[in-house]
């Protein structure tokens, strides 16, 4: 295997660019904490390799692993035969070098030590903090070892190697290389399943770079875009790749193909950039780029293809900022709850915390969600920052967790994180009120009543007695028909507004948070769902919200009649079929619908007499 790794950037940038380089490469070495994660290569290098990996290409499948890991992670290697002929670790992102060539000078020869091996990779790990540790083992067969003893104290080894993995919460993945390792039954393949592993079978050697890929993406969570897919002539091959954004931390571009890539060339704008080449692979490394066009020639074999991934980095230190809106204390019946926290999330360069990233505009409107102290809260990327409600009711230290998973791009940044919310002022000692004024009106009005209550007995002790007259004969009425049944109205009214948040839909596109102001419905109106999300204009399909009901009850509540199929939780508790239940304000509801896929929250929230006038001047 051939590997080079050269300058490309432009000299009359070079001297500009040079403390800029300084203070990347100190960025990259002071990792936002808890961020870091720790991988190991270990190579089975028994004389068997020489038939299964004639074309060393096993080597060409770990550069293209160590190189295309994200600037978060630890990297070792390990190689072993009869027993362990090299070994080096951990290295940082700016290190790798010297793994690489660790991996060039392995040669196959000798028996299959995997007990050692496994023993020296969990001592590699033992060595770093890391959030999470990995060990990759590549074989191509059982433990065997000269003797039987030594095959038994080997395999004795590889279990406690494991039992060890096991407790650090290591996770091992095997790639079975060539016809003996079809069966998953021996006891290389046995760590895997024993870790939380998964087994690959590669039946040639040719076959180890789609597994590599696969454990990359699957396995390590590692998020790459595919740019192209070159059909080669044999000629020179002119592409132009464009990376999502000009202001990552890091972007790698890896060319892979199954046949060799040549005469590589690049033209970029980038603080520093790096080439690492393989017989059958090209990595190009761009530290902090300038601009997102990356033109790049080369020359592969006729008939061949060649894949060019794009695989960005972010490292980023967050920024939360709070504001707090206050209910007016000069309304009646003024709650501490009602108390909202406004939190804004920025995000920020880790190693230049002047520079806001996530700006670009492929990130706007992008959903994240947030956990909040376990709840989650459907948000959106914009202008680079994440903004969502909490309602506070006393001081408290809040978690905060984001999930970038539908972002194609790997985020480094230490999480969750945690902020301190201030609880609501108390609220101030009403005066207390002068009731005398009442006091000597009614005083007044029961005298009056008293002196009435005499004057009147006095004059009918004065009056003779009248005798009735006797009493007429009753007429006989006529039968009446029954009075027509007058339908009882409610005497309770709407109030407040539904928060609707559209989390999942069948044709996944992606709604904005709606609001539907339900003080503007007349009392007593039953509302179903579906007629609220058609009056917000919700063109998407919801089965069973047409049976899903709203009426307004007493307190303030809102009462949910739920006579679908669907999947209804508040506070945790299921929301039954045929029963009819009491939301208060400032609850929240989860409906997932009958086809179990699309899902909607629902918040009932209350609006105050002064936004109320506002809002009934505009259309609903």
């Amino acid at each position: 295997m051939r590997r080079k790794r050269s300058h490309l950037y432009s000299f009359v940038l070079a001297c500009f660019m040079l403390l800029a380089c300084i203070q990347t490469q100190a960025a990259a070495a002071n990792l936002p904490p808890g961020t870091s994660k720790a991988i190991v290569f270990l190579l089975d290098a028994s004389n068997s390799m020489n038939s299964n990996d004639r074309e060393r290409l096993a080597k060409d499948s770990i550069a293209q692993l160590i190189y295309s890991l994200p600037s978060n992670y630890y990297v070792g290697f390990a190689a072993y035969n009869t027993s362990v002929v090299s070994s080096i670790g951990m290295q940082d992102s700016r290190d790798r070098e010297p793994v690489m060539e660790a991996v060039d000078a392995v040669t196959y020869t000798g028996y299959t030590n995997a007990g050692a091996g496994l023993t020296t990779a969990m001592e590699l790990l033992d060595t770093v903090n890391a959030a999470e540790k990995t060990v990759v083992i590549l074989s191509d067969g059982e433990i065997i070892m000269s003797s039987d003893d030594a095959t038994a104290e080997s395999s004795r080894q590889f279990q406690a190697a494991v039992e060890n993995a096991k407790t650090q919460g290591a996770r091992i993945h095997v790639i079975g290389l060539g016809a003996d390792m079809a069966d998953n039954d021996n006891t290389i393949f046995s760590a895997s399943a024993q870790t939380n592993g998964i087994n690959y079978h590669a039946p040639q050697s040719t076959d180890i770079q789609a597994v590599i890929d696969s454990i990359l993406q699957e396995q390590l969570g590692v998020k790459k875009t595919r740019s192209a897919i070159v059909d080669t002539d044999g000629g020179t091959e002119d592409i132009t790749v464009n990376i999502p954004s000009a202001n990552t931390s890091r972007t790698r571009i890896l060319l892979t193909s199954g046949s060799p890539i040549q005469n590589l060339k690049a033209d970029f704008s980038a603080v520093n950039g790096w080439q690492y080449s393989g017989s059958r692979y090209t990595l190009l490394e761009l530290d902090h780029p300038t601009d997102p066009a990356v033109h790049i020639t080369f020359q592969g074999r006729a008939g061949s293809q060649v894949k060019v991934d794009v695989i960005s980095e972010y490292v980023l230190t967050t920024q939360l900022q709070v504001t707090y809106t206050d209910p007016d204390q000069t309304e009646p019946e003024v709650e501490y709850s009602e108390r909202v926290a406004d939190i804004a999330a920025t995000f920020y360069d880790a190693g230049d915390t002047d520079r806001q990233m996530l700006t670009d505009p492929v990130f706007q409107g992008l959903l994240v969600p947030v956990m909040v102290d376990g709840d989650a809260l459907p948000c959106y990327l914009k202008d680079g920052t994440i903004a969502f409600q909490r309602a506070v009711t006393a001081d408290a230290k809040v978690s905060i967790q984001f999930d970038f998973t539908k972002l194609d791009t790997n985020l480094i940044l230490e999480q969750p994180v945690s902020v301190d919310l201030e609880g609501p002022p108390v609220l101030p000692e009403p005066s207390p009120e002068d009731y005398r004024p009442q006091i000597i009106v009614g005083s007044l009005i029961l005298l009056a009543l008293v002196a009435m209550l005499i004057i009147r007995l006095a004059s009918r002790r004065k009056r003779p007695k009248a005798v009735p007259p006797p009493p007429a004969a009753a007429p006989v009425a006529e039968t009446a028909a029954p009075a027509a049944r007058v339908e009882e109205t409610s005497r309770y009214g709407y109030v407040g507004r539904l928060n609707i948040y559209i989390t999942n839909t069948l044709s996944g596109h992606d709604f904005p948070p709606l609001t539907y102001n339900l003080f503007r419905i007349p009392g007593g109106k039953r509302l179903s769902l579906q007629e609220i999300l058609d009056s917000c204009e919700v063109d998407e399909p919801f089965e069973g919200a047409d049976r899903i009901f709203f009426q307004p009850g007493a307190g303030h509540c809102l009462l949910l009649t739920n006579e679908s199929d669907c999947t209804l939780m508040q506070n945790r508790e299921i929301l039954m079929k045929g029963h009819s239940y009491e939301i208060s304000l400032n609850s929240k509801v989860d409906i997932t619908f009958e086809d179990e896929r699309s899902e909607i929250a629902l918040q009932y929230r209350d609006v105050k007499p002064s936004d109320m006038r506002l809002l009934a001047a505009e259309p609903q």
